[in-house]
């Protein structure tokens, strides 16, 4: 998806520690941002060679960017053994 909006809020870049599923360590990095289209408020990052491309960048909040994203949905089962689900929202590309 692309679509024009605006930076409420910018995270710093942050790396944590993983263990992948064959069992190696890892390192995911993400650079997290608040973006608003004018009707919707919703927060998308930046992960892995992106968001570390992106570290010292600070993107300014006063003009409306190009953003290209991905959305996937992840179903989970929360502590009440109830099915819920996830939406999450990676930054490709923001000019």
């Amino acid at each position: 998806m692309e679509k024009l909006v605006t930076i409420v809020q910018q995270f710093p870049l942050t790396e944590r520690n993983y263990t992948d599923r064959s069992g190696q360590a890892q390192v995911f990095a993400s650079k997290g941002f608040v973006l608003s289209d004018g009707i919707d408020t919703f927060y998308a990052e930046m992960v892995g060679d992106t968001a570390r491309a992106h570290r010292d960048m600070h993107f300014d909040e006063s003009v409306s960017h190009a953003v290209q994203t991905q959305i996937s949905t992840r179903e989970y089962t929360d502590r009440d053994n109830q099915k819920r689900y996830s939406n999450d929202v990676r930054i490709l590309k923001m000019v």
